[in-house]
Order: structure tokens, then C-alpha cells, then sequence
């Protein structure tokens, strides 16, 4: 059989075949994320080797598969070999060419069972506490505007009316204003959902707070000429300045900025999401996620879901690879450069990001990590089979560190698998106990876990609760043009991280109770509607009037209604100082404010009852304190 060619550190080596089963070949440039293949299967004689054992499960695994890579071109193909420090990241340079670019990262580990002095250092947390809560809990309005600030909607307003006059339609003529009861109206229609938005305007099924807000026709046309940037500057693919989220750009990097200025929390956690499904050139497939469609959004959030960063994954040349440390690598470097550094805030992401390098990387900027990592990037670090660690027992663990850096690599065995997690400051000590369910016995057993196991599945999931709480009323109107899928994206991150930065100052003040974010979004998207608005004069009916509104109808007048209760106002729209005007109410009731008087002069605007007599003035004061 033909001997394969390895190029190593400007080296070339040759092996036989017999040799190579141990080597995992990788596309050129590509990194290496394969599933893990037991040390007992490849020990096995009778193993065979096939593309199928060694699938790629990576999100960025859009080239060809490994079985179709040409076999004339094996001199070509970088390889990675356990227990020999070589580096399939990089791609392997020519001994006759200048090496542009930085210099190559250090692969050289030496590995040890005992615990070396570099791994004893101090994690405790030295960054700064949050700065102390308003006074007054603001309204969910006010927390909303952190993220999606009144210039993101001057900024669509004018980019709307200008892209109208360049459709050659009729002329859009929306304001800022506008725009805000166009969001808050499609918030809304996530708590009140139906099968189609047009069905909120039908006479069947017809829903007052949103048809009496704006006209059918009128919301199909916003929705029409809806814009975020200026189509005359835009770039063609191949054109230098190319960007793939052009249409989208300005708002998302407003949203993105505002995010940084939220305060970090101690423990953060890198993953992806996915928020949309569609006809798009930079959709994404991964095959173990729940929703495999769509585009993926690079995210850092901190343990109670708060999203601190993201950013979106547009294909080839999102990331480049300059330090050295692969497109994974350079993807969680660029998440955590606003990070404060040296003040021991802590990382979590799972294998598809880990390399011994990163770790070692982000230790020397003063960030500590804990991490799953792939058998194949242990870079020469040789722990026991899973054969040995099974007979063992469940909970059985085996731990080496770094001599040079203090890394710690644990392997744990727990229900017939095999666990790998890195870390630049914890290790397994101290092991505590956890109960576990046994097939066997069919009961919950005690078991023995290391505690870098406790401490990673305690702060990695943060991602994952920011997207389950997005996801519990998402936007869910599809349109045709993707960059509305990224906005309605922007605007769902920024309730949930509104949601939550009320929650976190609620905790500040020891406060137990909080608003449910069901009941968050509704008060938003009210102050969205309301504030600022003219009022609805006597919730007039749009379109041809019908033969009951006629006075000259001779039929019987209808029964009256029952009695409605009505709720009270958010308190952006009580204090907007806008239209609220007393009206004389069809019946006599209690007042809103002091509860004891009885009147029948109402608001216009709140629809609720306050007195306005010679001894109290309560309409003047609902409208004027909180």
C-alpha cells in the first residue's frame, strides 16, 4: 500500500500504512472537530476504518466530506497525530517561502500527573460589583429603550421614506413615532397570536387593540417599504467592502453597542443560536441542534441569560484566522475582547471552540475558562482508556495537568461515557457526591463527581436561557426579505435583556416579586402604541359604515354591554402628557385614584374614571405623579 506523506513543522515524515490508523486526516485548513471514537475500539484489530467513523458533527463542515477529498492529493492533506504536537489548524508552509503574518503559536506541551505550581492561583473574582439600582424601579418601557434606543427608529423612519421615493411608489411619509406602534404592534401579536396577521382586522376575528391602533392597508404598506440602510451605498459580492448584512448593519451594531454597556457578570458562556429559517445565502445546517435551520449568531451571555455580545456568522471570511488559533478560536477571542482582563472573569464554551492554545491564550489576557474538549486536541496528552476507566466503576475520573501553564484536562466516566473537560483554574478536587439514575438497578445512585463537572454544568447554559426565553413569544411573522427576520431578532434580545436587567436590579433591592415577562413585553409594547400618540377619539370604526350605525334605522337598538373591567394604563402612557382629556362616561363609578369618591368624568386617553371636583383634583394628579 502507498506510504502517506506528513508534513509537520516544515518536516516531511513518512509512514506506512499500518502506521496511519491512528492519524486523523483533515481537510485543508480545517478544524479538526470529529466525534470521539473509544481508545478500545481503535486498539480492536478487527476495526475498520471508514468516512462514516469519523463524521464531522462541526457547524462550519460545508466542504467536501473526507471521503471525497482526491487520494492523488494525500501529500496535500494536513494531519494530526496523537502524541505528536502538530497543528491542524494552520495550513502547512512552504521551507523555500517567507512566512508573512504572526508567529506561529506554541504546540510544545509536557504533561504530568502532579499538580505543578502554575496551576495553583488565585480565581477569586477581583472585578467591580453593579452599580447600585435606581431609586424608583423604571417602567419595562425605559429598560426596553437601553437596547433599542429612539435613534434606532428615527434611523428606519427616514431609510423607509427614502427607499419608497426609490421603489417609485407612493410616497411613505412615516415618522419615528410611527414606526414605534409599527414594533409595538408586532409585539403584541405574540401574546394574541393567530394563524395570519391580516386575521386581526377581519370582521370575524376581529381584534380591537391592534385594529384600532392602524389600518390593514397601512401596516401591509410599512411593512413593504420597511428599511435600515441606503440602498445606493451598498456593495456587490466580489467588491472590496463587501458585507452580506448591509441591509441590517446600522441597527444591529446599534444593539450590539448598547448590549457592551450593560455591566458583565462574573461567569459568561459562548454558543450559538439560530433564529431563523428561510431562503438565505448564509443559513446554516447543524444536525445536533433542536432547530437545524438557520442563521448562526455567535453569542456570549452570562449566567442568568443576559446576552453581553454576539455577533452573526455570514460564511467564508466572517472570522480570519490571524492569531493562529483556528476560525473557533478567533470567534471566542473577538467575544470576549470587551471583557475586562485581568480581574479573573470566567469563560465556558463546549468542544467545537477548545484548544489547549485558546486556554492558554485567554489565561494570559487574565480570562479563566472551563471547557469541553475533543480527544484529538488533548496535543499529546495520554489518559486511560474508557475499557480502564469503566472497570473502575461509574465516577471513576483521571486528571494531568500542563507543567508550563497549569491546565487541567479531567477525563470522567459516568453512565457509559466518557466526559473531557479543560480548564486554565479548577481541577477535580474537591469530588463531591451526586445522585445519578441507574438502568440497572432502577433506582438514583450516589456518584462520585470531580468538581470542574459541577462548576461547568452550573454557568454554561446561559445562551441556552436567553434563546428559551426568546423563544417563548417570539416574532413568528414570516416575510420574504431576510434582513426583517434580523430585526424582529434585535427586537425579541432586546425584551429579553430588558426583562432581565429588571430582574437583576429587583434582586438589588432584595426584591423577590418581579413582573413575568409575558406581562414585560405587553407594557412595552402599550408604551410603544400609546406614548406619544394622539388619542383614539371614541374608538372610531375603520372602513364603510354598517346600517346599525344609522340613525334612521328603524330596527331595535341593541341590549347595552355588561360591564367591562378596565385596566389601568402602563405608566409611560399615563405620564406621556399627551392627550388626555376628560370626557363625560356613560355611568356613574368609582374613582381610579383615591377609591372613596364616585364620578363620572373619564380620560380619554386611560378609558378609567377620576374625579376632578372643587375639594380634589385626582385627574390632574393620576397624570402627573407615578
Amino acid at each position: 500500500m502507498q506510504d502517506l506523506q506528513c508534513v509537520m513543522a516544515g518536516r516531511r515524515k513518512f509512514y506506512s500504512a499500518r502506521e496511519v490508523i491512528e492519524y486523523i486526516c483533515l481537510p485543508d485548513g480545517a478544524l479538526s472537530d470529529t466525534e470521539s471514537i473509544p481508545d478500545d475500539k481503535i486498539a480492536d484489530p478487527d476495526f475498520e476504518e471508514s468516512p462514516e467513523a469519523y463524521e464531522s458533527d462541526s457547524s462550519f463542515d460545508d466542504d467536501k466530506p473526507l471521503a471525497a477529498i482526491p487520494k492523488a492529493n494525500l501529500n496535500h492533506l494536513d494531519v494530526e497525530i496523537h502524541n505528536i504536537h502538530a497543528d491542524s489548524d494552520t495550513e502547512v508552509p512552504d521551507d523555500n517561502e517567507p512566512q508573512p503574518g504572526p508567529a506561529p503559536v506554541n504546540k510544545e506541551f509536557s504533561w504530568r500527573q502532579r499538580k505543578p505550581p502554575a496551576a495553583d492561583i488565585d480565581s477569586s473574582f477581583r472585578g467591580p460589583a453593579f452599580l447600585p439600582p435606581p431609586d424608583e424601579i423604571p417602567s419595562p418601557k425605559w429598560y426596553f429603550d437601553q437596547f433599542m434606543d429612539k435613534s434606532v427608529f428615527e434611523h428606519i423612519s427616514n431609510q423607509s421614506n427614502l427607499y419608497a421615493v426609490m421603489k417609485n411608489g407612493p410616497e411613505l411619509k412615516t415618522t419615528p413615532s410611527e414606526i414605534e406602534q409599527f414594533i409595538g404592534l408586532h409585539i403584541l401579536m405574540t401574546v394574541v397570536r393567530m394563524p395570519s396577521y391580516r386575521m386581526y382586522w377581519q370582521t370575524a376575528t376581529h381584534y380591537d387593540p391592534i385594529a384600532t391602533v392602524m389600518g390593514r392597508k397601512r401596516f401591509d404598506n410599512l411593512r413593504t417599504y420597511i428599511h435600515m440602510n441606503d440602498n445606493t451605498n451598498v456593495k456587490q459580492k466580489g467588491e472590496p467592502g463587501y458585507d452580506p448584512l448591509f441591509k441590517v448593519r446600522p441597527v444591529l451594531e446599534n444593539v450590539r453597542a448598547n448590549c457592551l454597556k450593560v455591566e458583565p457578570e462574573e461567569n459568561h458562556s459562548i454558543d450559538e443560536q439560530i433564529p431563523f429559517k428561510g431562503k438565505i445565502g448564509m443559513k446554516q445546517y447543524i444536525k445536533n441542534k433542536p432547530h437545524k435551520w438557520g442563521i448562526k449568531v455567535f453569542t456570549r451571555a452570562g449566567v442568568t441569560g443576559l446576552v453581553y455580545d454576539f455577533e452573526v456568522y455570514t460564511g467564508k471570511g466572517t472570522v480570519t484566522n490571524e492569531r493562529g488559533l483556528g476560525v473557533a478560536g478567533e470567534v471566542v477571542l473577538r467575544l470576549v475582547s470587551e471583557v475586562p482582563k485581568g480581574l479573573n472573569y470566567k469563560c465556558f464554551f463546549d468542544n467545537w471552540f477548545t484548544s489547549p492554545e485558546l486556554i492558554v491564550e485567554l489565561k494570559k489576557m487574565g480570562i479563566l475558562t472551563v471547557a469541553t474538549i475533543n480527544r484529538n486536541r488533548l496535543r499529546g496528552c495520554t489518559l486511560k482508556s474508557d475499557k480502564e476507566l469503566s472497570k473502575v466503576g461509574r465516577g471513576a475520573y483521571e486528571v494531568k495537568y500542563e507543567k508550563t501553564s497549569g491546565m487541567s484536562i479531567v477525563k470522567w466516566y459516568d453512565n457509559k461515557a466518557t466526559n473531557l473537560l479543560a480548564s486554565s483554574f479548577i481541577g477535580p478536587e474537591p469530588v463531591e457526591r451526586c445522585r445519578r439514575w441507574s438502568k440497572e438497578k432502577k433506582e438514583y445512585v450516589e456518584v462520585d463527581r470531580p468538581h470542574i463537572v459541577k462548576v461547568y454544568n452550573h454557568n454554561m447554559g446561559g445562551v441556552d436561557l436567553a434563546d428559551m426565553f426568546a423563544a417563548l413569544y417570539r416574532i413568528d411573522i414570516r416575510p420574504r426579505r431576510w434582513y426583517l427576520r434580523i430585526l424582529y431578532y434585535l427586537i425579541d434580545l432586546s425584551l429579553v435583556n430588558g426583562w432581565l436587567l429588571y430582574r437583576r436590579h429587583l434582586t438589588q433591592k432584595q426584591e423577590k416579586k418581579y413582573m413575568p415577562l409575558l406581562d414585560f413585553r405587553v407594557q412595552v409594547a402599550d408604551a410603544l402604541i400609546k406614548v406619544g400618540k394622539q388619542a383614539d377619539l371614541n374608538s372610531r370604526k375603520r372602513g364603510r359604515p354598517s346600517l346599525e350605525d344609522d340613525p334612521t334605522s328603524h330596527q331595535a337598538a341593541p341590549p347595552p354591554p355588561p360591564l367591562q373591567r378596565i385596566s389601568a394604563p402602563s405608566v409611560d402612557v399615563r405620564l406621556d402628557r399627551c392627550d388626555h382629556f376628560p370626557i363625560h362616561a356613560e355611568k356613574r363609578g368609582r374613582c381610579r385614584l383615591c377609591k372613596n369618591g364616585y364620578t363620572q368624568m373619564a380620560c380619554l386617553k386611560c378609558k378609567v374614571l377620576l374625579c376632578f371636583t372643587k375639594d380634589k383634583n385626582c385627574f390632574l394628579e393620576y397624570h402627573m405623579t407615578k
